[in-house]
């Protein structure tokens, strides 16, 4: 595959924006919005055949909309989709019955992909209960069925950051999780941001990008990196585009163009040689902070 071009190979679809908690670090709106599981369907429907060949959910909480996850679902397997993972924060459940009855219900609508846990400092889960959900998981997927994402606060106490340290073990070790740690992201404004004294590395978005990730409003981003928020990365809408469409207007889109192709790197170096006044240090290590910056500034 050329690796200097936009070639979608997964939809993530961000069922709800509903969320039981409220982290520091998270950018998406709360709100009730919810996509509408026909025009999800007719939108997998005119990805047969395509470079797609895999399926994600993601949220807000995807399990707080437990019909689309299961419609969903049945319409990949009919299809003959591949399934990614489904990202949760665990935390959703209100008792033990519960939490194992919606899970057998996902295994049972034939879902084969990862749970994607979201773990750390920001969440304010009980380990507690995450050890419990991390066990449901293995009880009715399997061992190695459970990956672990945990985001990089450099505020804890040593105290705190050997506690989670050791938490993140113990889910390693107990539950057969896979676990990933990633450094916590800042929106352009930010100057926590802005700290670096080099530029990010280039990689013309392959790290979170080829991929359509279809947000609770039906808008279409390129990416799953925070900077898809931004309409200037939209590329159409679930309810009104089909694939074909949609790849259309990635064509068309100047942002498509600069994060797959020019790079951005590219134009951070060529704003910062005609003058521009970057935030903080005037660097930032961060892809995504950058092109959070470049899509405001368009």
């Amino acid at each position: 595959m050329n690796t200097r071009a936009f070639y979608p190979e997964e939809i993530i679809f961000a069922s709800t924006q509903a969320c039981n908690l409220h982290c520091p670090h998270c950018f998406v709106s709360r709100s009730p919005l919810q996509l509408k599981v026909k025009d999800a369907v007719k939108f997998l429907d005119s990805c047969k055949n395509t470079s797609i060949y895999k399926i994600g959910f993601s949220g807000g909480e995807p399990f707080l909309y437990l019909d689309f996850l299961l419609n969903l679902i049945e319409e990949s397997i009919k299809k003959e989709f591949c399934f990614d993972q489904i990202m949760t924060n665990g935390d959703w459940w209100k008792t033990e019955e519960e939490l194992i009855e919606v899970l057998k219900k996902i295994y049972d609508a034939g879902y084969d992909g990862k749970i994607g846990l979201s773990y750390d400092s920001f969440h304010g889960q009980s380990f507690e209960r995450i050890k419990t959900f991390a066990s449901a998981v293995n009880k009715i997927f399997g061992e190695e069925s459970l990956n672990v994402q945990t985001v990089i606060d450099e505020s804890l106490t040593k105290e705190k950051s050997d506690t989670l340290e050791r938490q993140l073990e113990i889910l390693a070790e107990e539950y057969a999780a896979d676990i990933y740690i990633l450094p916590r992201t800042y929106q352009a404004e930010d100057e926590r941001g802005w700290k670096s004294s080099r530029w990010f590395k280039e990689d013309y978005c392959q790290g979170p990008g080829q991929i359509l990730f279809v947000h609770a409003s039906g808008d279409i981003a390129p990416c799953c990196g925070f900077a898809n928020e931004n309409p200037a990365l939209f590329i159409g809408n679930i309810k009104r585009d089909d694939f074909n469409s949609v790849m259309k207007k990635a064509e068309a889109n100047p942002m498509i163009e600069v994060c797959y192709k020019k790079g951005l790197l590219s134009q951070a170096k060529k704003l910062k040689k005609a003058g521009e006044k970057f935030p903080g240090r005037g660097c930032t290590d961060d892809i995504c902070t950058f092109c959070d910056y470049l899509c405001k500034k368009k």
